[in-house]
């Protein structure tokens, strides 16, 4: 057996518990796109987020 073979296995065994803890394995497919795509968008907002406004969260307490 290959690694990738091995990648492959590992990958789909991520998927498929992903699906099972965010309850994902009972929609159909362009309702888990829909979910998976406003869930990404979420993490990007909030990372941007965190960082637009860490510096000043960190200025700010710097000078008290």
């Amino acid at each position: 057996m290959s690694s990738i073979d091995n990648f492959n296995k590992y990958f789909a065994k991520k998927v498929y518990q992903y699906e099972l803890q965010t309850a994902l394995y009972m929609l159909e497919p362009w309702e888990k796109v829909l979910f998976n795509s406003l869930a990404l968008c979420l993490l990007c907002l909030s990372i941007a987020t965190v960082y637009h406004f860490t510096p000043h969260v960190f200025t700010t307490t710097m000078e008290i």
